[in-house]
């Protein structure tokens, strides 16, 4: 038994991935890198929800009605965005909120 494990440590059979442990131990994509035709061919292969799929989005430059921001991200990095702008937000929020009133004594 501990031989035939030396023997494939040796040959490095235990040390290929396979399935979707390869998959797994890919390296995110760098969507800011890519060009377009890079991210239509990475997402031909990935559902729309997959955390690697990249989605790009434009918005309105400020002060011209023609150019546009582009902003390409996968879904997690999305979403990692979204969270932390709602932590942030909610921060501000909380430490703008007024703290003269004090909920607990007042009563009606």
């Amino acid at each position: 038994m501990l031989t035939t494990l030396a023997i494939m440590l040796l040959s490095g059979a235990a040390a290929a991935p396979v399935g979707e442990a390869a998959v797994a131990l890919q390296a995110e994509p760098d969507p800011k890198t890519m060009s377009a035709s890079q991210i239509r061919e990475h997402n031909s292969k990935l559902d729309r929800k997959h955390p690697d799929f990249i989605r790009c989005v434009k918005s309105a430059n400020i002060g011209t009605l023609v150019a546009r921001n582009v902003s390409c991200r996968t879904n997690r990095q999305w979403a990692i965005a979204d969270r932390v702008g709602n932590d942030e937000a909610r921060d501000i929020g909380d430490k703008m909120a007024s703290k003269f009133w004090d909920f607990e004594r007042a009563g009606p």
